[in-house]
């Protein structure tokens, strides 16, 4: 599959009018804004994300997921929920439509037994938009990765450095295949969003994903970043551990143990039996390493296909996607007990929740879970009520406890309401 490794130097410096977009000119807190400058510098973070995440192809390199079998989309069986009352992050009561706006929502779409029920695009996107979801790409890949597993070509419970030898010298030198899917590795590495010398910000650094454009040529790439972080204090397997270079050990495993690149093993095992609205992408790094942790972009629409087969026991349609085995581990959940050792255990939104193969399990009666990115990026599935949300963001800050806790209980009234229809 051949990747886009060149970026339009006119969109480097492409001058963003913001005027145009929702939230372009007044805030939450009412600042004012007239424009700014979206480059490779600053396309993850807000204010340039409210256009570069539908537009990170022309900022950053890439690599095609063709989908190769494309259709329109979805059958609709549509209801108006515009005026349903749901409780925002603040307590209030508001519109559905407020809270979507309030939140940055690019997109918001709502499929049951099938059927998109209903679907808002902001923002200045459509259904055919392709959107930066950050780490719903770990959901992504862990599902495309399954098959290879399946297959016996991938044993979880092997050392990581029988797939990738190159790690011997690393935090993942002694750790399981499964205990890289289940974030149980420790890591001398902070995944802290907002702070400009986290690991996260330095492995953003080291992709070329936060540098001007005079530095690209100083990158060192995903799989020299990944071989230089050590091991943490702690053993591996007792704690919660959430951490993005994680994912993309895993998808190096994947490719030394099929010879095939990530974006193809994506697109082989899952895009291209989705039956796409049209062809997604991955960001990669400068040596052209596809961003297996956060970097896929793909329409709402297509996202909810994928949201879809987990809901189905592994199927779409009559077609069996990927082992309904899979499925079952995920909605078994992870380990309490490490989860309840990260600082996880006391955020409101993943208080109860568990983390398994790269899925985020809640603690709740219809055994949903949820593939979740920052920015407020969602695919959440509900396999008890066939539901399954998808909703894309431009969000000012990349985790806010109360509107990450809010989402889940919006979705709880919107599954509430079409449960008794």
């Amino acid at each position: 599959m051949k990747k886009i490794l060149s970026v339009s130097l006119l969109s480097m410096t492409m001058l963003v009018s913001l005027q145009n977009l929702a939230h372009a000119n007044t805030t939450q807190s009412g600042e004012t804004r007239q424009s700014v400058k979206a480059n490779a510098g600053n396309g993850f973070y807000y204010p340039a994300n409210r256009w570069s995440y539908q537009h990170m192809q022309q900022l950053y390199p890439s690599a095609n997921v063709d989908g190769q079998h494309y259709s329109n989309g979805l059958p609709k069986k549509l209801q108006n929920l515009d005026d349903l009352m749901v409780k925002d992050g603040r307590g209030k009561q508001v519109k559905l439509t407020q809270y979507l706006e309030e939140t940055y929502t690019d997109s918001f779409v709502v499929v049951k037994d099938g059927q998109i029920i209903y679907e808002k695009y902001l923002n200045g996107q459509d259904e055919r938009t392709r959107h930066q979801m950050m780490s719903v790409t770990k959901s992504i890949s862990s599902t495309a990765i399954q098959p290879l597993i399946d297959e016996g070509k991938i044993d979880p419970n092997a050392k990581v450095t029988k797939y990738v030898p190159e790690l011997a010298g690393s935090a993942w030198a002694d750790a399981t295949v499964q205990q890289v899917r289940d974030m149980l590795v420790s890591l001398d590495y902070t995944e802290n969003y907002d702070d400009p010398k986290s690991g996260f910000n330095n492995y953003l650094r080291a992709m070329g994903f936060t540098a001007p454009d005079t530095e690209f040529k100083n990158t060192i790439g995903i799989h020299k970043f990944l071989q230089g972080i050590k091991k943490g204090k702690g053993e591996h397997g007792k704690i919660f551990n959430y951490a993005t270079p994680n994912t993309d050990v895993l998808c190096w495993i994947a490719q030394k143990a099929s010879g095939k690149n990530a974006e193809t093993l994506i697109d082989q095992n899952l895009w291209s039996k989705l039956s796409t609205i049209r062809d997604a992408y991955l960001l990669v790094d400068r040596q052209g390493q596809a961003f297996c942790g956060a970097g896929s972009n793909a329409t709402a629409v297509d996202l909810a296909k994928f949201g879809m087969i987990m809901a189905n026991d592994g199927k779409l349609g009559n077609q069996q996607i990927v082992s309904k085995k899979y499925v079952d581990e995920v909605i078994k959940g992870g380990s309490k007990e490490a989860f309840d050792n990260s600082h996880y255990a006391h955020f409101e939104s993943t208080k109860g929740w568990t983390y398994k193969d790269q899925w985020w399990i809640r603690n709740n009666p219809n055994h949903a879970f949820a593939a979740v990115g920052i920015y407020d990026q969602i695919v959440y599935v509900d396999p008890t009520a066939k539901v399954v949300v998808v909703k894309q963001s431009s969000r000012k800050v990349a985790e806010k406890d109360d509107d990450d806790t809010a989402v889940y209980t919006v979705i709880d009234t919107i599954i509430s309401k079409l449960d008794h229809k």
